[in-house]
């Protein structure tokens, strides 16, 4: 039987359970476990179910918030987990990465969040949460996407370095209105905040659960449009993930400054980081034709957005994209370095 972890943080007395193989040597069915650990404390609102650090920071939105007496977001407002479940492992570096559904009061809200472990202790956790949910958004996650969980061929895999350069390359891409950065796979898809906003086709699991009368996706997100959500644009559309960014109409971006990708699963090709796209509210934008046209949104509308992406590389190719992001103050960051 394990002896029971005591931890102080910030002047409580936290009681934990050491779990998984020895310190520093956690691997990713440990890490994992360390997540659930979190997600059932922080529901029940009870710091002592999960092993912190003494110094364990934790964010919510990129505001910093404490764990010894929360008044404030999840961690004194969740009511009850949902199902879905997309882990993302890194016993390298011992992170993991973590997106599914949270219930505030019966409201549904999307959660993407890091941890880090050291010596089988909970020392930071990061985490975005996106409210204001409806079904127009959580169709396509009523399933995590198969190639998520999927380790990949050897012959399929990249090194951790190139898993890396892809996925900030594909923010390059986006500032330089040039696709042709980074490779794409055909099967390549984006999801945003619950949408699908590019792709020809969903992966089948996904499809399967299309509505029926689902709404285009302007329509699902002027619905889902608030204070955590991007409004509609044209830059919501289902065509190929590079036609979006060759069109020019994301040149309303004026930087995606930092970016940052501290967990890499390299068994599975996966990779989850956070990257602040900074929005100077212009009006208009130049056009890679060089024509000058309305900005397609966020006109007159200052704001910083931190963005959590996962990125599933198969062959080298970039084939998944998940993103989930907030609306903060203009010239904000993501409160990590």
């Amino acid at each position: 039987m394990r002896k029971p972890l005591i931890i102080a943080v910030t002047g409580l007395l936290f009681v934990g359970i050491a779990a998984g193989p020895a310190a520093g040597q956690c691997n990713r069915q440990c890490l994992e476990g360390f997540v659930n650990q979190y997600l059932n404390a922080m529901v029940a609102h009870d710091a002592s179910k999960a092993p912190f650090a003494n110094n364990a920071r934790y964010t919510e939105n990129a505001k910093d918030i404490s764990l010894a007496k929360p008044t404030e977001g999840l961690w004194a407002a969740s009511t009850s987990l949902g199902d879905y479940r997309l882990y993302v492992a890194d016993p390298q570096q011992g992170q993991v990465a973590f997106v599914g559904l949270v219930n505030e009061g019966g409201k549904p809200a999307i959660l993407s969040m890091r941890l880090k472990i050291e010596n089988q202790k909970i020392t930071e956790i990061e985490s975005i949460v996106v409210r204001n949910m409806t079904e127009a958004n959580l169709w396509t996650m009523k399933t995590v996407p198969v190639e998520f969980t999927r380790a990949l061929d050897p012959k399929e895999r990249v090194s951790r370095q190139e898993l890396v350069r892809l996925s900030k390359g594909y923010f390059e891409a986006i500032v330089k209105s040039n696709s042709k950065l980074v490779p794409w796979s055909d099967e390549c898809y984006r999801l945003e905040n619950g949408m699908w906003t590019a792709g020809a086709k969903l992966p089948p699991e996904l499809a399967a659960n299309e509505p029926k009368n689902a709404p285009p996706p302007k329509t699902a997100a002027k619905a889902a449009s608030g204070a955590n959500t991007p409004p509609p644009s044209p830059a919501f559309n289902r065509g190929a993930c590079t036609a979006g960014i060759d069109s020019g109409v994301f040149a309303l971006i004026e930087s995606i400054d930092p970016r940052r990708t501290p967990v890499v699963d390299e068994e599975r090709g996966t990779t989850w980081g956070v990257y602040v796209f900074n929005h100077p509210g212009v009006k208009e934008v130049k056009m890679p034709d060089g024509s000058i046209k309305p900005a397609a949104y966020f006109a007159g509308q200052p704001n910083s957005m931190p963005i959590s992406e996962l990125f599933k590389i198969k062959g080298g190719k970039i084939r998944d994209i998940m993103a989930v992001g907030v609306i903060n103050k203009y010239k904000s960051d993501s409160g990590w370095k």
